[in-house]
């Protein structure tokens, strides 16, 4: 049964100077406490164990969950991998390897890539895939993902580290009074958002760490996306945090979390997890561990997101690329690049056939079709070029068009001269897919356009908004 909920809470590093809760603080000081301390703890490496006990309303007995993790990150890039076991026996039964389950989560910077198992009923094994995704909501969910991060900030159905929400919540003030919290005196914080009610007890001995937490959402607030609705109900309370001092940063290594859910679908749930670092390691090299770096076997499926319903095959030496022009993304080869776009200098003709010589096009724009003769809305395309073809050379533009199926020259040649073709028409002689690729054709016909620079000024557009087209070339 996989795991309801999301848990996270927050630690931050040791200040030299420490501060007794006895001193005034208001809500911005500490909070900027708080932060200045979470900020030492953008780029590490860390492994947990987390344990949990589910006991679900209708269910007459727990169901117990493991999971190992290793979280890794540098402030902006992330890698999350997780070992899941979810049908143990009990609290603190063996977990063999074996009968794992496997998550990985990664943000690279500029993709977001989940390889994950999908269990199968008959025999009982996993199938890995893939999902590749530029998605803004798929970059942060790794963050709700991990149900024990004390060193990202309480996120608990939030994408945001709490000093953040803090910072536009309705409401938030410190009591009067400090409380104790083990043998420590804490600055105590209530807020009120418009997702949830927080109350947090800050610990000056321990670099401003968060020490305990108790947040509740109720009717009417937002979790996970969701608005609650009459009768529902989460909560969540952080106790027992025990600190440990690392590198001069103070890290909560240990702690407990107990969580109800209460909806209208569903039946209700406790869950208490029990969270523990095993290891961690402050700013490692992250680029010399290849830590953001997909490890994944050869042969596995792969899903695009955008556009949704394209797969591929798993290989090394292949690279995902995203596409400016629809931001559409694209599994080739690693010394696959597209070269051609808006604002960017006409590459040389490598691997296409085409009489063009520099002196025909000096001083000149350039018009360049890529097209295929086998094709209706190719041939129409050409077509109504050929009968632009003399006005557009009386205004300085050069018309050119690039065949881009397999056929033989006689075969292009003889068409040409049958439709009276009245400009050059060259064939694509290196790798068809690549080379498409590289000059960014993403369908046929593909138009082109220069300007006497031969830098880009337009592409992808239809041969009726050639002259808009023309005049906003006039206007540059």
């Amino acid at each position: 049964m996989k795991v309801p909920y999301k848990f996270l809470l927050i630690a931050v590093c040791f200040l030299s100077i420490q501060v007794s809760a006895t001193e005034k603080l208001s809500v911005s000081e500490l909070l900027d406490r708080y932060a200045a301390n979470q900020d030492k703890l953008n780029s590490l490496i860390v492994k947990t164990e987390e344990r949990f006990v589910i006991k679900w309303s209708h269910e007459p007995s727990p169901d117990f969950v493991r999971w190992v993790t290793e979280f890794r990150t540098d402030g902006k890039r992330t890698h999350l991998k997780l070992c899941i076991w979810d049908d143990l026996v009990a609290e603190d039964a063996p977990a063999p390897i074996a009968d794992a389950q496997h998550q990985v989560e990664i943000w690279n910077g500029k993709f977001y890539i989940e390889c994950y198992d999908v269990p199968t009923k008959i025999p009982k094994e996993y199938i890995t895939r893939v999902r590749v995704s530029t998605d803004e909501k798929h970059r942060k969910s790794t963050y709700l993902t991990y149900t024990g991060v004390p060193f990202l900030g309480i996120r608990y159905g939030d994408y945001e580290r709490i000093d953040s929400v803090f910072r536009q919540a309705d409401s938030v003030s410190v009591r009067d009074k400090p409380e104790q919290v083990g043998s420590v005196a804490c600055y105590v914080i209530d807020a009120k958002t418009k997702s949830r009610d927080y109350t947090v007890w800050i610990d000056p001995e321990h670099g401003y760490n968060i020490a305990k937490a108790d947040i509740k959402v109720k009717a009417g607030d937002l979790f996970c996306g969701r608005r609650f609705k009459d009768g529902e109900s989460e909560s969540l309370s952080i106790i027992n945090i025990r600190f440990e001092k690392i590198d001069g940063a103070w890290i909560p290594m240990e702690a407990d979390l107990y969580s109800t859910s209460n909806r209208i679908d569903r039946p209700s749930v406790r869950s208490t997890l029990h969270h523990k670092i095993t290891q961690i390691i402050l700013y490692p090299n992250h680029d010399a561990l290849g830590s953001f770096v997909p490890d994944i076997e050869n042969g596995t499926s792969v899903r695009i997101q955008e556009p949704p319903g394209i797969r591929y095959t798993w290989h090394d030496g292949k690279k995902f690329v995203v596409d400016k022009w629809d931001n559409s993304i694209k599994y080739v080869p690693k010394n696959w690049s597209i070269q051609v776009g808006v604002g960017k200098p006409l590459p040389q003709l490598e691997g296409i056939k085409l009489n063009l010589s520099s002196e025909q096009t000096k001083d000149r724009a350039i018009l360049l079709c890529f097209f295929d003769m086998n094709q209706r809305p190719s041939r129409n395309c050409i077509r109504q070029l050929a009968q632009k073809a003399a006005a557009l050379k009386e205004k300085g533009i050069i018309v050119a068009a690039v065949q881009t199926s397999q056929v033989t020259e006689k075969t292009l040649n003889e068409w040409i001269k049958k439709y009276n073709i009245p400009f050059s028409a060259g064939v694509i002689t290196a790798d068809i897919e690549k080379t498409r690729f590289v000059w960014g054709v993403r369908s046929l016909p593909w138009l082109i356009l220069t300007d006497k620079q031969h830098i880009v000024t337009a592409e992808g557009f239809t041969p009726p908004e050639l002259d808009k087209k023309l005049g906003n070339n006039n206007k540059n």
